[in-house]
């Protein structure tokens, strides 16, 4: 476990962060030094994008007079704060933010990469290529309406408490189609599994909330 502080933000990261990252970036197909150099650019990479994304939403809990703290867990992390403080506007506005802070990154850094002399042959230029996808990507991904990823939870914060049965069903449906739609498309069976993990977790709070 790794504890740090940033702008006057606990954070915490958790082994398996590192293990999700690992995996993400190729570890299993690792078969010499420079595939496991590649792993861990890709990991670092992947912790900076993050971590300005989960910034991104705490710094704005922050404004709205709120403590908070940051941990990087598994598939990526959460910024936590006092439940039941925020009304729905603000909800939504400090969920937006991460995605916001990191896909802006990302384009930056696009901008940036086209005056950028990067040397031939070193680590560098990968971790430019990496840094830009997990920002563009992950920040458009955490977009998508599947509860409790952050575009469910706007999707929430939208609909009010009332109607949170339907977030979760909305988000059952959304989640089925984009694993069925990644594993027969694209042929990727992680894509598949992470949105399975999510219809089944959203199936069962549907039928806790009917």
């Amino acid at each position: 476990m790794i504890h740090f502080s940033i702008f006057g933000i606990p954070v915490r990261i958790e082994p398996w962060f590192w293990i999700t990252m690992a995996l993400i970036g190729g570890g299993f197909s690792a078969a010499n030094s420079l595939d496991i150099m590649l792993v861990l650019v890709f990991m670092f990479a992947a912790f900076l994008s993050i971590l300005i994304h989960e910034l991104g939403h705490a710094l704005t809990i922050r404004k709205f007079g709120l403590p908070t703290s940051i941990t990087l867990q598994s598939f990526g992390g959460f910024a936590a704060y006092p439940a039941g403080r925020l009304n729905r506007v603000q909800s939504f506005v400090v969920t937006a933010a991460g995605p916001a802070v990191q896909f802006a990154l990302g384009v930056l850094l696009i901008v940036l990469s086209r005056y950028l002399a990067i040397p031939e042959g070193s680590l560098f230029g990968p971790f430019m290529r990496d840094l830009i996808w997990v920002s563009i990507a992950w920040s458009i991904l955490n977009c998508l309406p599947i509860y409790p990823m952050d575009g469910g939870q706007m999707l929430a914060a939208v609909l009010g408490p009332q109607k949170q049965s339907y977030v979760h069903l909305f988000s059952v449906i959304v989640a089925v189609s984009i694993g069925l739609a990644g594993y027969f498309f694209l042929g990727t069976l992680f894509l598949s599994l992470f949105m399975g993990l999510f219809a089944w977790q959203n199936w069962q709070a549907y039928q806790a909330t009917r």
